[in-house]
């Protein structure tokens, strides 16, 4: 697929007493894996890219939003008092053809009162998306030419050891898509999570409106993980986006939506080799 797009810490301060600081030199890390990681993602997302799904799952969303934004020192242990919390639980549907993906809800619950209501729209009030299952698209070949792609280092996610890489866009290249940082799995070169750059989540532009409003700078999040594979597709099982503003020692708080997959049925996960592309 070529460049289709989806869209979409609080720390304590200690004080330590005087000590003498050794300072080092950040080490390199080893470069040497990053051919073979973006081999593997290219030919990922040419499997991605022809294959043919059918698939329903339970797509279960929590929205936390506070209105007024509320300011939370910097302090373990504070309390912080939510002020609108929406729950929805929904029936979720995937078809995909080709390039053609289409998606199609039915509402089980709102709030906890039970529904059913088909070809339901989404909810989602502060941070609406679609197409999740498209992040990983950032490695394809349409996608490598245009980034820079180096590893960061070595983490542990999902029980499995990973290597994560960094994607950032070459200079002059339009930014009007999610680029970040990429969790892959050292046993399979698999992608297991993605870590988006604030910058590059949608309608940034607004969110730089009122960060200036409030006189803060933005701290978004957002991050998406991919647990469940079928014959050797990755799917959905997380995506968490925070908003927060820091000022002066202190986070704002706006929102936090959380997606949860989960109870996947799968009536066709069907992928072939395009030969042309020498997959």
């Amino acid at each position: 697929m070529k460049g289709k797009r989806f869209c979409f810490e609080m720390g304590a301060l200690s004080l330590l007493p005087l000590a003498i600081v050794f300072f080092f030199p950040p080490q390199e890390v080893d470069q040497s894996p990053l051919p073979r990681l973006l081999e593997a993602a290219a030919e990922y997302c040419r499997r991605f890219g022809n294959a043919s799904l059918d698939y329903v799952c339970l797509e279960e969303i929590t929205e936390v939003s506070y209105s007024p934004y509320r300011v939370v020192p910097w302090s373990p242990g504070n309390p912080v008092v939510l002020e609108i919390v929406n729950h929805f639980l929904y029936d979720y549907q995937l078809l995909k053809t080709g390039e053609k993906i289409q998606e199609k809800r039915i509402l089980l619950e709102e709030n906890g009162k039970k529904k059913h209501v088909p070809d339901a729209p989404l909810k989602v009030k502060r941070f609406p998306y679609h197409h999740i299952i498209l992040g990983p698209m950032l490695v394809s070949e349409y996608w490598q030419p245009l980034h820079d792609y180096r590893i960061v280092g070595r983490e542990k996610t999902v029980e499995e050891s990973c290597l994560v890489l960094e994607a950032v866009p070459k200079q002059g290249v339009e930014t009007d898509h999610l680029f970040g940082r990429i969790w892959v799995s050292e046993r399979d070169d698999q992608f297991l999570k993605f870590e988006w750059n604030q910058k590059s989540i949608g309608n940034y532009e607004g969110i730089e409106k009122i960060a200036k409003k409030l006189r803060a700078n933005p701290r978004m999040k957002l991050v998406m993980e991919y647990a469940y594979m079928k014959k050797g597709i990755r799917f959905p099982s997380k995506c968490v986006l925070s908003e927060e503003y820091v000022r002066k020692g202190a986070r704002i708080i706006g929102s936090v939506t959380t997606v949860l997959y989960r109870d996947y049925k799968f009536f066709t996960v069907e992928t072939k080799v395009d030969l042309k592309k020498g997959g």
